[in-house]
């Protein structure tokens, strides 16, 4: 069955590597924690990291199931061009060796046209920046509510690749998240506050700011 991965465009790097885990949750419910993040503060620089982490992360996954795909594509094509002979057969025919290049061969021959190496070369490096985003993440502290909920999303967004996220510390710090993302929208929904009580009093008295009030006798 035709395949279209193989006309993806891939940027070409030479670092290799392989990302741990595939199983992510990318259904779009930490963009919604994002929009959210920007539109309270967008100069946080942990807001900024997450953005950048979340371009990472996405490239990561896209890439991941890309490369998936593409080796058993592969493998595929190579099982059904193997010859009809039987176990004996092939080891009284060719030499093991031989038998090992030519498939290697085959291998790589199909690899260049699919770009699977390719692939997993451009998630190394997604992966790579990810990474890089993280060690960021623990020099930079966070500037506001947002920044703290931006850095507890990529935590918690990092830890997926680890696979199991069911076990001590991950359920309590995904619940730290869900609190302080509920108090930054109950606080969003509050009337604002005079910035300053005197000034509002002082005006309601006809005196401003930088005048005393008369003391009582």
């Amino acid at each position: 069955m035709a395949d279209s991965d193989n006309t993806t465009a891939l940027p070409f790097v030479t670092q290799g590597g392989r990302r741990k885990s595939c199983v992510v949750d990318d259904d779009g419910a930490v963009g919604d924690i994002v929009k959210a993040v920007r539109l309270r503060a967008p100069l946080d620089p942990c807001v900024v990291l997450l953005q950048e982490w979340e371009q990472a992360h996405h490239m990561a996954v896209v890439l991941c199931r890309l490369q998936q795909r593409l080796e058993i594509r592969i493998r595929n094509a190579l099982a059904t061009s193997e010859p009809d002979a039987g176990p004996e057969d092939a080891r009284q025919g060719t030499p093991q060796a031989a038998v090992l290049s030519d498939r290697q061969t085959r291998w790589n021959e199909l690899d260049q046209k699919v770009g699977y190496s390719r692939a997993r070369a451009a998630e190394a490096q997604a992966v790579e920046a990810e990474e890089e985003i993280l060690d960021a993440l623990a020099a930079t502290p966070a500037q506001s509510l947002a920044g703290v909920i931006a850095k507890l999303t990529i935590i918690v967004g990092g830890a997926e690749n680890l696979g199991d996220t069911s076990a001590f510390p991950w359920p309590q710090i995904q619940s730290v998240l869900a609190d302080l993302q509920a108090l930054s929208d109950r606080s969003a929904e509050l009337p604002p506050r005079p910035a300053d009580d005197r000034l509002h009093a002082g005006s309601e008295r006809g005196t401003t700011a930088g005048e005393s009030l008369p003391r009582r006798s």
